[in-house]
C-alpha cells in the first residue's frame, strides 16, 4: 500500500470519525436545546393564551357579581309581583346593561321562574320579562343546575332556544344569607371569544379550554364544543378523549391537573400524541373560571435540530480547519445567541419584565431572535397592561361597591366597614361613639307627585346638609332608599342631639321646585350614644327604634334612644 493511499485513507478514517463525533454530539447537544427551548416557549405561550382569555372574563365577573348584590334586585327576587319593586329590580338591572361589553344582561328568578333579557339594541325595553323557566324542560335544566351547584359564578357555554343566541354566559347567584333567589349575570357573543382566544393563528401552535371533569369548553371548532355542561351527566360530554386517543396521554393529563389544582401559578408541560404527531402541550389553571388551558405546540415548530446539523455536516468537510470555523461559528452564530435568548427567557420566567430582549445572531438564528423580541415586547406589554387594567378595576370596583351612586355619600355596605374599623379601634383605645338615623318624611309621596327625578334631587339636597354638618372624621351614608346613617366618633350626646336638630331645621329650610311647583321637604331623627359598650346590631336596633318613635310622633322631630 503507497504513502498516497495510507494517507487517503488516514483522512479518510479522519473524516469519517471526526464527522461520527460530530454527528453524535452535536445530535445529543441539539435534542436537549430543543428540549429546554421547547419547554420554556411552551411556558411562556401557555402564560400568553391565559392571560389572553382572562382579561375578557375578569371585568364581566366582577360586575356581574356587584349586579347581583344591587338591593333592589335582591328585593325583585323576593317580592317580584310588586310592581313598584320590579320596577325599581328592572331598572337597576337596565343600569347595568350599558357596563357590560355585550350591553346585555338576564336575570332568572327560583321563586316564579320568570327569565329577563334585555341586548344591546335594546329591542325588549318594557318587555324585558321573556319566558318562564320550567324545571321539566331539558333547555331549562342549566338554571336549576346552576341553582344547586353552590358554586358563587360560573362561565357556561350555551345555545338560548328562546332567544335564539349563542353565548358564553357569566352565571352569578343572587343570594341572601344563606337563601338562593335566583341566577343574574351576561353574556359574551360565543363568536367573538373563540376569535380573541383560541381562533388567533400562530404556526403549529393550536389552544383550547377544558372544565375540571375534562368537557371541552373553547376550541376553534365550535362542533367540539361542550354546551351546557352544568346540565348534563359526565357521561354526556364531549370530552378531551375526542382529541387525544391514547388513555395513557389522557392520565396522565388528569394527574397533571389534579397537581395544578393545589398550584394554580404553576405551568406543567407534557408531550402527547395528537393528530398522529408528537406534540408538546403547556397545562395551566385558570381558578377564576375553573378551565384549564391546554396549549399544544408541534415538535417540528419548535425544532432546531435538522437546520443546525446541516451546518455541522457542510463545516465537516474542511477537517481540522472546518473544527476551527465549527467551533467559532457554533458559538458565534447559535450558542451564545441562543444563551442570550435563554437568559432572557430564564428572566422573564422569574417575573423580571423590566429586561431589553436581545436581538441577535444572523440567518435564522436572527430571525428566530427576532420572533423571540416580538413575542417577549408583546408579552411584556400585556403583562403591565393587565396589571395596570386589575389596578385599575380593583381601585374603580372598590370605590364602586363602597359609594352610592346618586348622592356621592358612603352606601350601606361602605359605612358597614367604617363602623367595624372604629368600633374595633375603639375597643383598642376607648371612647366612644354616636349614631343618627335619618329618614325623609313622606317621601314615596314626593315621588308620586313630582316624579323620581325630584326625589332624586331631593335626596341629594339632603346628602348636602348632611356632609356640610359632619365633622371631619364622621362619616355619613345613604342607609336604604330615603334613609341616611350619620356615625359620630367621640361626639357627646348632647352634641348629637344639638346637631340632629340643626340638621332637621336645614332640611325643613330646604325649597325644592319641580316644574312650576315648589314643595319642602322634612326629615325624622333618630340619635343613640350608648353609655356602655354596645354590639353594632344592637346601636342599630336601638337607633332605629329612635327614629320610629320621631315618626310615631309626627315626623319632623328629633328623637333620643330610650
Amino acid at each position: 500500500m503507497t504513502l498516497r493511499t495510507r494517507f487517503l485513507l488516514l483522512m479518510t478514517l479522519i473524516f469519517i470519525g471526526f464527522i461520527f463525533i460530530t454527528w453524535t454530539l452535536s445530535g445529543s447537544l441539539m435534542n436537549k436545546l430543543n428540549q429546554q427551548w421547547g419547554e420554556q416557549f411552551a411556558q411562556r405561550q401557555v402564560m400568553f393564551d391565559k392571560y389572553r382569555t382572562l382579561a375578557p372574563l375578569i371585568r364581566e365577573i366582577a360586575l356581574a357579581r356587584q349586579m347581583a348584590a344591587e338591593p333592589a334586585i335582591i328585593e325583585m327576587a323576593l317580592h317580584e309581583s310588586n310592581p313598584e319593586i320590579q320596577k325599581r329590580g328592572i331598572a337597576a338591572m337596565e343600569k347595568y346593561r350599558f357596563n357590560f361589553r355585550d350591553h346585555s344582561y338576564f336575570a332568572a328568578f327560583a321563586k316564579s321562574g320568570h327569565y329577563y333579557f334585555n341586548d344591546a339594541k335594546n329591542q325588549y325595553a318594557s318587555k324585558q320579562l321573556r319566558y318562564v323557566l320550567s324545571p321539566t324542560a331539558a333547555k331549562d335544566r342549566w338554571f336549576y343546575a346552576t341553582l344547586v351547584s353552590g358554586s358563587k359564578y360560573q362561565v357556561n357555554l350555551d345555545p338560548d332556544i328562546h332567544l335564539n343566541v349563542t353565548k358564553a354566559w357569566i352565571n352569578v347567584l343572587i343570594t341572601k344569607g344563606n337563601q338562593t333567589l335566583g341566577v343574574i349575570g351576561t353574556g359574551i357573543d360565543l363568536s367573538d371569544l373563540i376569535k380573541e382566544t383560541v381562533s388567533i393563528a400562530q404556526h403549529g401552535v393550536e389552544n383550547l379550554f377544558i372544565d375540571k371533569s375534562m368537557a371541552i369548553q373553547l376550541n376553534s371548532d365550535p362542533e367540539l364544543i361542550d354546551y351546557m355542561t352544568i346540565a348534563k351527566d359526565i357521561g354526556q360530554r364531549i370530552k378531551i378523549d375526542k382529541l387525544l386517543k391514547n388513555p395513557d396521554d389522557i392520565e396522565q393529563l388528569r394527574q397533571v391537573m389534579l397537581a395544578l389544582e393545589n398550584n394554580p401559578s404553576k405551568v406543567t408541560t407534557l408531550k402527547v400524541d395528537y393528530k398522529g404527531s408528537q406534540y408538546l402541550m403547556g397545562v395551566a389553571f385558570l381558578p377564576e373560571i375553573g378551565w384549564y388551558d391546554l396549549t399544544l405546540m408541534s415538535d417540528q415548530s419548535l425544532n432546531l435540530h435538522d437546520d443546525l446539523i446541516k451546518g455541522h455536516v457542510w463545516f465537516g468537510l474542511a477537517l481540522l480547519l472546518a473544527l476551527i470555523i465549527l467551533g467559532w461559528a457554533l458559538h458565534s452564530w447559535i450558542f451564545n445567541p441562543i444563551s442570550a435568548l435563554r437568559a432572557s427567557t430564564n428572566k422573564i420566567g422569574n417575573g423580571d419584565f423590566e429586561i431589553d430582549p436581545p436581538l441577535t445572531g444572523a440567518g435564522e438564528i436572527a430571525h428566530l431572535s427576532r420572533s423571540f423580541e416580538h413575542m417577549a415586547r408583546f408579552v411584556i406589554d400585556t403583562n403591565h397592561e393587565l396589571e395596570q387594567k386589575v389596578r385599575e378595576r380593583t381601585e374603580e370596583l372598590h370605590h364602586l361597591s363602597e359609594m352610592d351612586p346618586l348622592t356621592g355619600l358612603l352606601n350601606r355596605r361602605g359605612m358597614m366597614d367604617r363602623f367595624e374599623t372604629e368600633f374595633s379601634r375603639q375597643v383598642r383605645q376607648g371612647g366612644s361613639m354616636g349614631l343618627l338615623l335619618l329618614d325623609l318624611d313622606l317621601f314615596k309621596s314626593v315621588n308620586d307627585t313630582f316624579g323620581h327625578a325630584a326625589g332624586d334631587l331631593a335626596l341629594c339636597e339632603v346628602a348636602k346638609v348632611l356632609q356640610s354638618s359632619k365633622r371631619g372624621y364622621d362619616y355619613v351614608a345613604r342607609w336604604g332608599g330615603e334613609e341616611f346613617l350619620m356615625l359620630m366618633p367621640d361626639c357627646s350626646q348632647d352634641d348629637l342631639m344639638t346637631i340632629a336638630e340643626r340638621i332637621r331645621l336645614e332640611v325643613a329650610s330646604i325649597t325644592m321646585q319641580s316644574g312650576g311647583d315648589v314643595f319642602h321637604l322634612t326629615v325624622s331623627i333618630g340619635v343613640h350614644r350608648p353609655h356602655i359598650p354596645e354590639t353594632l346590631d344592637t346601636m342599630l336596633q336601638k337607633v332605629d327604634r329612635a327614629l320610629y318613635t320621631a315618626k310615631d310622633d309626627g315626623r319632623n322631630c328629633v328623637r333620643l334612644a330610650a
